[in-house]
């Protein structure tokens, strides 16, 4: 009799031991999703109010509003069929990794602003675009699907709106590399201005270290754009997407 009060005991402490388990997993499961759903519905809102817009005659840009509520607006980034559509800007005066935890009010926010990175901006002949791989899928927890040649081939075509003209691009490589490590490839450093040289080098450099081959790599010098969020492969892994610009 008392082992089987004993034994009763034991299986009702661990009941309420993995009773108390699941309820703080889910708690921290919902102050996580409630977080970026009210984040993910900001950028919602943003994205409707833009839409609602249209140019003016007067030369006016559907984005002025958005350059009225965050002078660092410089752009809209978006990828048919991706969850890739959300403002861009860039931390002027600020801190360089500003917007890494910041929404487009600066406000705290866990998923960050997609934002251009120090030493390049939006009409340098090289620039990156940094935003968080969230497991949720949204900002850039997608762009790893790069790593699929019949997706990228699918997907190559971006569009980057800066207030005042709309470019498109088209992917051509992506890799994985690491930061503060002298064996993988430095892709930050080659941003800002390149010469003729710079470019030549720049692309052949990619060619040895692309993760993909679609056989569409720029013939000559134009503009390149870099997607970059962190990787999962490695400790301080990067996936980076290098598209370059058609009109």
């Amino acid at each position: 009799m008392k082992n089987r009060k004993t034994k009763n005991i034991i299986l009702v402490s661990i009941a309420v031991i993995l009773i108390g388990v699941l309820i703080y997993s889910l708690y921290q499961g919902l102050i996580i999703y409630i977080p970026q759903m009210q984040e993910q519905n900001r950028f919602s809102e943003i994205k409707k109010m833009i839409d609602q817009e249209t140019n003016q005659s007067d030369g006016s840009s559907k984005y002025d509003e958005l350059v009225r509520m965050n002078s660092d607006f410089v752009g809209w980034l978006k990828i048919k069929k991706t969850e890739i559509d959300y403002p861009v800007v860039i931390p002027r005066e600020k801190e360089e990794e500003y917007y890494l935890h910041r929404d487009f009010d600066q406000n705290y926010s866990f998923s960050g602003t997609p934002y251009i990175g120090a030493g390049a901006d939006e009409n340098s002949d090289a620039f990156i675009i940094y935003a968080h791989n969230m497991k949720n899928g949204t900002m850039f927890g997608t762009l790893d699907d790069y790593k699929d040649e019949d997706w990228a081939k699918e997907h190559k075509n971006i569009i980057f709106e800066t207030t005042n003209e709309k470019r498109s691009y088209c992917v051509f490589a992506a890799l994985q590399t690491k930061v503060d490590s002298e064996e993988e490839y430095k892709y930050y450093k080659r941003t800002g201005k390149l010469s003729e040289k710079d470019f030549k080098d720049f692309m052949d450099e990619i060619h040895k270290v692309s993760l993909i081959d679609i056989g569409d790599y720029p013939e000559k010098k134009t503009q390149i754009l870099m997607l970059s969020t962190c990787s999962y492969h490695t400790d301080n892994g990067r996936f980076v997407v290098l598209a370059y610009r058609t009109k």
